[in-house]
């Protein structure tokens, strides 16, 4: 079964859209389509899912990652006049690990992405990552949609041999209270190579996975 397996493969994840409002009083985002917020993790905004690597792990397989990309067409927006260019941190991350809400804030905090100083993650957990700095256009005296301003890659594109690949858009954003912000939908993709490695190396990978994973906190 394993040779069936083997090979070039690449996987997709749609991700919904998100049309919501925040709350100072609750520091809440609105639940909408699935994206979560945690009071705990004041201003951050994200959308959790998995690529399913279980058929591989049963296999004892080993996922070499060539590439990743996020398919994103459509607007971002936010209706916050209060601050004429309010500052939005967006991530987009594939793990190995599963990340929580309150590792999110520390990364977007500390100015930095998820797995660099002062956050928990080990840098060849995060197979993907993607750092964005987004403000409203001065092209238009009127304008409501948001512009990439800055684009950083990071992550380790490290093998994988986990059963679950963790796939996250987190923003970050605290706008005046009841003020909007709009995400279109998009779709991740990773492209690998499946293939068996020698015992040796991949009980090696396993336990050096073990040992780097966290605890979600």
């Amino acid at each position: 079964m394993s040779r069936a397996l083997e090979g070039e493969r690449t996987m997709s994840k749609d991700i919904p859209a998100y049309t919501g409002t925040y709350t100072t009083g609750t520091k809440l985002w609105s639940f909408n389509n699935g994206w979560e917020s945690a009071a705990t993790a004041e201003g951050i905004l994200y959308y959790e899912t998995y690529f399913d690597l279980t058929g591989y792990e049963l296999e004892d397989l080993t996922l070499m990652p060539i590439s990743a990309t996020l398919q994103d067409p459509g607007i971002y927006s936010t209706d916050e006049a209060g601050n004429r260019f309010p500052r939005v941190i967006e991530m987009n991350v594939i793990s190995q690990e599963r990340i929580s809400s309150a590792q999110m804030l520390a990364a977007v905090t500390n100015n930095q992405g998820l797995s660099f100083p002062k956050t928990t993650q080990d840098w060849n957990n995060i197979t993907f990552g993607e750092w964005k700095l987004k403000m409203l256009s001065a092209e238009f005296a009127n304008a409501t949609m948001l512009a990439d301003l800055k684009i950083n890659k990071f992550g380790s594109g490290s093998p994988c041999v986990v059963k679950k690949l963790w796939i996250y858009r987190i923003f970050h954003f605290i706008p005046a209270d009841g003020k909007a912000l709009t995400i279109p939908a998009s779709r991740m993709i990773l492209s690998g190579l499946v293939t068996k490695e020698k015992e040796l190396v991949y009980i090696q990978r396993l336990r050096r996975n073990y040992e780097t994973q966290g605890s979600l906190t």
